[in-house]
């Protein structure tokens, strides 16, 4: 009778829909650092790239997986000219596919001065052309992004830089389905004389089912440097719309290393920030009409280490990668519908070493997520991914026999004790709270919840 209540318990109240992160595969194996990667997925395919580094030399690579990451093909290097390429954390290769074709921007020095080539293949990743430039404006252009929209146009953004290194502007190019013969840059209006985008944070470009144009960008006014929003509508020629997304009077007297991550799905907008003020991520929703991003969500409540290098997906929900600086790994949360917070909180890396993972990205397919970082655990630095797969978890079920008693609340105990290591699973049950941590709380409200 007992078990029964229980079970009936667990599904009236707290049986919850989580994703569990896979253990991590290794992508790529060289003696060398393999650091930055992007990826684009579609149906069942993976297309990933990269910047392969041998001392002060960089490359781009690609690879792509055709059954959901089990098997990646043999890497090669697509940029045509060997050892130009300028990359840097957030700044590395983008990547965006449409139909058959799959588009690779980055920049690259071979002139002299830094500007933005784009690689194009027609048969999805089997074969591509020669490199080509798709900046428009002399001397130094960098921190660039590239999307398709749902009609196959591709959407430029970069920054510009004069003689003299200062940030002149931002720049934005488009290119008609397939056509790849893009229009003169136009300039977002985003540098004034009295601020201007941190001139070395990477924006964040993103179109949404309209045709409308985001940028996301790190500001600077006066080293107060919160994030803002530029917005380019359908069928104007542009950018007309400009909206604080973070008011933090976010202090910053140094260049900080992270921009704003982007993202937009069926009317929805989220964007996640760091805040080096505060050493932590936020995350805030907003409607694309109203642009309202007053309420944030912070990324891990749970500890005091300073969270940074946000990436972000929107689905029905909102799933976010960071970099927790105390000890260099990658950690997950997620924003439901229902949540005043950040959920089902779990470190994705699950080596036991101090050495440093970096760059997370996350995307998905066929509700799966894909996590991809560059992980330092052999030495060098690694492509490394994790799935991660949608389960339903009982909250407080850290056995996971259907019935919550006893020893579940030892089990905790023994975790808190650190005389057991939970599993990605065990750990989401036992933290009852979602705040990122299993401690006393934890088993005060599992005690409550069987006393009940």
């Amino acid at each position: 009778m007992h078990k029964l209540f229980f079970i009936v318990l667990m599904i009236s109240s707290v049986f919850s829909n989580d994703y569990i992160f896979s253990d991590n595969i290794r992508v790529t194996e060289s003696i060398n650092d393999q650091k930055f990667p992007e990826i684009a997925v579609d149906e069942n395919t993976i297309h990933l790239t990269w910047v392969s580094i041998v001392g002060n030399n960089k490359n781009i690579m690609y690879s792509k997986s055709e059954d959901y990451g089990e098997v990646f093909s043999t890497p090669f290097q697509i940029n045509y000219l060997n050892n130009n390429i300028i990359a840097y954390s957030q700044s590395g290769p983008k990547i965006s596919i449409y139909d058959n074709n799959v588009y690779i921007s980055y920049a690259d020095d071979r002139n002299g001065s830094t500007s933005v080539y784009l690689n194009v293949s027609n048969d999805y990743g089997e074969t591509w052309q020669e490199d080509f430039l798709i900046s428009d404006t002399p001397y130094l252009n960098m921190y660039q992004d590239l999307k398709v929209d749902n009609q196959g146009n591709l959407h430029l953004v970069y920054y510009n830089y004069a003689a003299n290194y200062h940030l002149d502007d931002v720049r934005y190019r488009f290119s008609e389905s397939e056509d790849v013969e893009f229009n003169s840059s136009i300039i977002l209006g985003v540098v004034t004389d009295n601020m201007e985008p941190c001139d070395c944070c990477q924006p964040d470009l993103e179109i949404d089912n309209n045709g409308d144009v985001y940028v996301a960008y790190r500001n600077n006014e006066q080293n107060i440097r919160d994030s803002y929003i530029a917005v380019k509508r359908y069928g104007n020629q542009d950018f007309t719309e400009y909206f604080q997304a973070s008011n933090l009077q976010d202090f910053i007297n140094f260049c900080p290393s992270s921009g704003p991550s982007l993202d937009i799905e069926d009317g929805e907008i989220a964007i996640a920030f760091t805040s080096y003020n505060n050493q932590n991520v936020y995350s805030s929703i907003s409607d694309t009409e109203n642009m309202n991003f007053l309420n944030y969500a912070t990324a891990n409540p749970g500890t005091s280490s300073f969270q940074n290098y946000p990436y972000i997906l929107l689905d029905n929900d909102l799933h976010i990668v960071w970099v927790d600086l105390d000890g260099y790994d990658i950690f997950y949360g997620m924003i439901d519908s229902s949540a005043d917070g950040m959920i089902n909180i779990q470190k994705i890396n699950n080596d036991d070493s101090n050495l440093m993972q970096k760059d997370p990205i996350i995307y998905q397919t066929n509700d799966m997520l894909y996590s991809f970082w560059s992980d330092q655990r052999q030495g060098n630095y690694e492509i490394y991914f994790s799935k991660g797969i949608n389960e339903f978890i009982i909250s407080g079920d850290v056995n996971q026999d259907g019935i919550i008693d006893i020893l579940d609340i030892i089990l905790i105990i023994n975790f808190i004790l650190g005389q057991e290591s939970p599993d990605s699973t065990a750990g989401i049950a036992s933290d009852l709270n979602s705040d990122g941590t299993i401690n006393i709380q934890d088993v005060i409200l599992i005690i409550n919840l069987i006393l009940n």
